[in-house]
């Protein structure tokens, strides 16, 4: 269920909000509180932690814009609600949720809900993966000595060592948890085929990931994962779709 507040100017836009949340929407609310202005607004964010606020762009004193004054990166999803069309395009910069015109319509409601819901949701599984990983990160998971075959020669390296690679034109590069780089005589589709496959994962044609050194998984418009060193690894359109259904299956259960 998700938790909710609404912030609005005027009493009678509450009052018909609230019913539509309770009448006319697929996804379960609760109202945890409610305010006609932005300052009163705020108190109760901070005191209840709601999943979602309905918020009026256009009130006296402080306009809804300055939420962002009081939260840079809020944790909960943000909802504009404004009479005024030419608001839209300046709340959706602001990466709010979604935006609803006044008088809010319940299809429009119900789809911002529903949008609401799965973005949630999928933070919520983000997290339950990163704290997986972690936990198996933790446990030293055993790795595997493999040989590499490189200019001149050859390398013995131990898989759990090796934090992500990168073709190189028809070669590939190694990149160990340490910073070290090893070029390896061979291109990066011959390369997985030699590392354990319940290890490595492939999210872009030019890059190949050690699942357990991944911190989280951003799907904007370059969805990417972010390595325990801080690298940023992209992550290919298709490939974004299910990468945590896949690294999920891949960790042992």
């Amino acid at each position: 269920m998700l938790t909710v507040i609404l912030i609005d100017d005027e009493q009678d836009s509450i009052i018909v909000l609230s019913q539509l949340l309770k009448d006319f929407t697929n996804t379960p609310v609760k109202i945890v509180g409610s305010a006609y202005n932005l300052i009163d607004g705020i108190e109760i964010i901070k005191a209840t932690n709601p999943d979602v606020v309905f918020l009026d762009i256009d009130m006296p004193g402080k306009s809804g814009m300055d939420i962002y004054k009081y939260f840079e990166s809020p944790a909960f999803k943000i909802i504009f609600v404004t009479a005024y069309n030419q608001f839209a395009i300046e709340a959706l910069k602001k990466s709010a949720t979604d935006y609803l015109l006044k008088p809010v319509n319940f299809v429009e409601l119900r789809d911002a809900l529903t949008k609401v819901s799965k973005e949630i949701e999928m933070v919520q599984h983000q997290n339950e993966l990163e704290d997986k990983i972690n936990m198996m990160w933790a446990a030293d998971m055993e790795g595997k000595n493999i040989v590499l075959d490189i200019e001149g020669g050859f390398i013995l390296e131990n898989t759990k060592n090796i934090e992500y690679c990168y073709a190189d034109q028809s070669y590939s590069v190694i990149v160990t948890f340490q910073g070290k780089e090893i070029t390896v005589s061979k291109p990066l589709k011959e390369l997985q085929e030699q590392l354990p496959a319940n290890q490595f994962y492939r999210t872009h044609k030019s890059y190949l990931v050690n699942i357990f050194y991944i911190r989280k998984f951003t799907k904007q418009n370059e969805s990417y994962v972010l390595l325990k060193s801080g690298k940023k690894i992209p992550v290919s359109v298709r490939t974004s779709y299910n990468i945590m259904k896949d690294i999920k299956n891949m960790l042992p259960s």
